[in-house]
């Protein structure tokens, strides 16, 4: 039986509707949060809606078994159907950007009260642990980061969502070796090869907030690392089966071979008709002007004022400490195994762009969920801090 947390979110949901498809969703012991199994299987068939009719929806739905929960109520759970767990696929987290004490609460306090749970599983024979590439931490003069143990404390995070994921690894190396934990560390995941942002509008909203701006943080001629949800969810079934792994800690990553270059990201908004702001010009947050030149140009292409477009101004600004950077990550491990590698974020940006449905604004609104709508999150000498 396969245990999988966070069966309602994108990547979670991406790896139960695979399988769905592949023939083990029976098989599947789905953790939600729920006041009871009625509950929890319309949470489940409303996020399987963004992909099928809802008809389809629940019938997927009434597939898998249920437990009502959380991570800390697992620790403590006898139901007996926890004894039969063979495998873990932990993908629930917080990735809110901007929480502090949530974020640690759920992706360290929860995560350790799995594998306690899983410490009593006895016919455990893997766990996959979702994790996040980023927790390399804040590292702009790497090219590529290497799949290596997650680094120390006192690493420098653009966020505490990645410094927590980091904590979270350190923590489960430290206190469960026992484990047959095998780390999977997507880089930044983007819609689907076939559905476009139909499964989720996460963060493309800023990439299509980068070609309405047209201004990039970065070098001219550097890269980013972006997956598919399908492509990404179907590697950790890969690594979820595979019996003999060669090692325990993989980047689920478009590495060198597939990082999307950026005059290859303005080629294809441009190639599929998509209005915006080319061809792009480059700035320095860290130089004389900082970031001046994205606060113009943002206000030229969103001259609302209102809370929404100043939290949106806010967002961009963090989705751009992380593009700065300038970093692929590593998939040697990966492609070594034998899977399928991954596609270009730019062979597939025009399937995104056929089914947007919305403003860039409206589908940060379906991103909310990473930033706070709070008047404090605006950037000094911004709109918001002048009408407060």
């Amino acid at each position: 039986m396969i245990l999988l947390t966070g069966g309602t979110g994108f990547l979670g949901g991406s790896f139960y509707l695979d399988a769905v498809k592949n023939g083990t969703a029976a098989d599947c012991l789905l953790l939600i949060r729920g006041a009871d199994e009625a509950a929890c299987r319309a949470r489940l068939a409303t996020n399987l809606m963004r992909c099928v009719d809802r008809a389809t929806a629940q019938a997927y739905a009434d597939l898998c078994q249920i437990i009502p929960g959380d991570l800390q109520s697992l620790a403590t759970s006898a139901d007996p159907r926890l004894d039969a767990v063979t495998h873990i696929v932990h993908v629930a987290a917080d990735t809110s950007f901007d929480s502090r004490h949530s974020v640690w609460q759920i992706n360290v306090d929860g995560t350790l009260a799995l594998a306690a749970r899983a410490r009593r599983m006895k016919h455990l024979q893997r766990f996959l642990h979702i994790g996040t590439a980023f927790c390399c931490g804040e590292t702009p003069w790497l090219e590529m980061v290497e799949e290596a143990p997650a680094p120390g404390h006192d690493t420098p995070h653009i966020v505490e969502y990645t410094r927590s994921k980091a904590a979270a690894e350190r923590a489960l190396a430290a206190g469960f070796p026992d484990l047959p934990i095998v780390v999977c560390r997507p880089s930044i995941v983007v819609g689907h090869t076939a559905m476009g942002v139909r499964p989720s509008a996460s963060i493309f909203w800023f990439f299509r907030l980068v070609d309405r701006t047209g201004v990039l943080p970065c070098s001219p001629d550097g890269f980013i690392d972006i997956v598919p949800v399908d492509w990404a969810s179907a590697r950790l079934h890969d690594l979820l089966r595979k019996p003999d792994l060669k090692h325990n800690l993989y980047h689920i990553s478009a590495g060198l071979g597939s990082r999307t270059l950026w005059s290859d990201f303005q080629a294809a908004f441009a190639a599929h008709g998509h209005e915006g702001t080319r061809p792009y010009s480059f700035f320095d947050p860290k130089g004389p002007e900082g970031w001046k030149p994205f606060d113009r140009a943002f206000r030229l292409a969103f001259p609302q004022r209102d809370i929404l477009h100043r939290t949106m101004m806010a967002g961009g600004r963090k989705y751009h400490r992380f593009t700065a950077q300038d970093i692929a990550f590593d998939n040697s491990r990966l492609l070594a195994e034998g899977f399928t590698p991954p596609p270009r974020f730019a062979d597939y940006i025009g399937v995104c762009l056929t089914n947007p449905g919305t403003t860039i604004a409206e589908q940060f609104v379906d991103d909310a969920a990473s930033f706070e709508f709070d008047e404090s999150l605006a950037p000094a000498g911004s709109p918001a801090t002048a009408a407060a």
